[in-house]
């Protein structure tokens, strides 16, 4: 028999990660978990036990909580604790029970206790996971995080004696398709890690569209020549979007962009800022809106608007050209054309503004375009006596802009230099979301062994808010089903 012996602190996900951590890496199951707790984390143990009943239904094993009066302490009373603990773990051992003492979560009296608890009666291993970068990854699941930001300490690193398990090592399953989100491509990465895929390419229809190295960043090379159905997935210029949409093309004046709205925004009058159609086909207004420089407090310290006439541009886009209703095409019969995909990508991104709370611009002139868009946020910034800095991607559209500059509307025009052959670089979640980016703008990759599917029949709204693809191929599908 095998137990897992831990403490209940204020994350809930610290308390599931290492045992995930042994479960999916070591392929170390325990049949017994038991979590020490006081009243201080209720709210916190529940949110804990509902993960680890979670992680059991998708690794398909029966293991039996106990997180019950036999286990809960009074915080003020560390003796209790190192004596419940103690007795447990002489109990275990007794019983000839393998036994994990994992000291992540809890307080540092807590760690420190049962380390010596775990010690003293010489359970057969010690763990603790530790996750570099802390503030930037706090609350994360184990495989929503870049699997290279996390290292599992033992036994032997802990406290210069070896451990007694023989971990049975990482399995794989059955390939199945499973449904994920952008956040749950992470898994897709770090599984590809730990298999020693670190290197792998990136196909379209058997074309190779980009090569990966996952290190402790990411590198991406586009090849010089690339070759591209155009009906089914876009050409060389759409496959420029997504990259940029994903974040691995750098947009190499974003500082200027930061340091303008701080400017801006030390001069008294409120600061909004908008989005031309193609920022937001490029998912910019997300990566605003995930900027951390833009925030005090976690709170923005910037609001939003919208044109319009963006809106109405955007819509056309995602109601576009859509393939025939034909067997052969597959995934893609009857599915939107690449660039209605690239526009309903700027739909999501305008759901994400107006969930942030942006404000319409409309100046009610009859002009079309980006004459339309520049007088919509000229119009709004007067209102509104209020600073407009619209962010853009197009030459024509920030001339347009340029030219009626003034009364508060300042056009910013973000620099992207993109070119095939060039090797890119970025954090692991840019490569994350430029597999996604990817896959529903070209409509499927395939992406090392695996099959990433951006489209399918019966593909809907829902699904593009949710920002759901199908990975297929995987044989680590545990994991995505852990994470749903």
């Amino acid at each position: 028999m095998r137990a897992y012996v831990t403490t209940v602190g204020t994350s809930p996900q610290a308390v599931l990660n290492p045992l995930w951590y042994l479960m999916e890496v070591k392929g170390w199951i325990p049949d017994e978990v038991y979590l020490f707790w006081n009243d201080g984390v209720t709210r916190h143990l529940e949110t804990a036990v509902k993960l680890i009943k979670r992680l059991s239904r998708a690794y398909g094993v029966d293991i039996k909580l106990y997180a019950g009066e036999g286990e809960k302490f009074r915080e003020e009373d560390p003796v209790e604790f190192r004596e419940k603990v103690s007795a447990l773990l002489k109990n275990l051992k007794e019983n000839e029970y393998e036994v994990v003492v994992d000291i992540t979560p809890g307080r540092k009296f807590m760690s420190a206790l049962l380390l010596g608890a775990a010690y003293g009666v010489g359970v057969s291993e010690v763990t603790y996971l530790h996750l570099s970068e802390w503030t930037r990854y706090i609350g994360g699941l184990l495989f929503e995080i870049p699997i290279v930001k996390q290292e599992l300490f033992t036994m032997r690193e802990l406290t210069g004696r070896r451990g007694s398990i023989r971990w049975p090592g990482r399995r794989r399953g059955e390939a199945k398709n499973v449904k994920t989100d952008r956040k749950g491509l992470m898994a897709v990465l770090d599984s590809f890690y730990l298999d020693g895929e670190r290197k792998f390419t990136v196909k379209v229809s058997g074309k190779i569209i980009g090569d990966v190295s996952l290190g402790e960043d990411v590198a991406y090379r586009v090849p010089r020549n690339i070759d591209l159905n155009d009906g089914l997935h876009g050409d060389v210029g759409i496959l420029k979007q997504a990259l940029i949409a994903g974040g691995m093309v750098p947009v190499v004046n974003w500082s200027e962009l930061i340091g303008l709205v701080k400017t801006l925004k030390s001069g008294g009058r409120p600061v909004y800022i908008g989005f031309d159609t193609n920022a937001l086909l490029m998912r910019m207004a997300s990566r605003v809106l995930d900027e951390p420089a833009l925030r005090e407090r976690n709170n923005l310290i910037v609001d939003f608007v919208y044109s319009d006439e963006v809106q109405v541009e955007v819509s056309r886009i995602a109601n576009g050209y859509k393939l025939p209703y034909d067997r052969e095409l597959g995934n893609f019969s009857n599915q939107p054309g690449p660039r209605a995909r690239l526009g309903a990508l700027g739909v999501v991104e305008l759901e994400n503004l107006r969930d942030a709370g942006a404000e319409r611009a409309n100046s009610k002139e009859t002009f079309e375009g980006d004459t339309k868009i520049a007088l919509d946020y000229k119009a709004f910034a007067e209102e509104k006596q209020a600073n407009v800095i619209v962010i853009t991607l197009d030459d024509r559209a920030y001339a347009q802009m340029s030219a009626l500059k003034g009364s508060g509307l300042v056009p910013f025009k973000l620099d992207v230099p993109f070119s095939l052959g060039e090797t890119y670089g970025g954090s692991w979640g840019v490569m994350r979301d430029t597999l996604y980016t990817l896959a529903v703008t070209l409509g499927e990759i395939q992406a090392g062994r695996s099959r990433i599917l951006g489209v399918w029949p019966g593909k809907g709204e829902p699904d593009w808010r949710a920002e759901r693809v199908e990975v297929s191929g995987f044989r680590h599908s545990r994991i995505l089903e852990a994470l749903k």
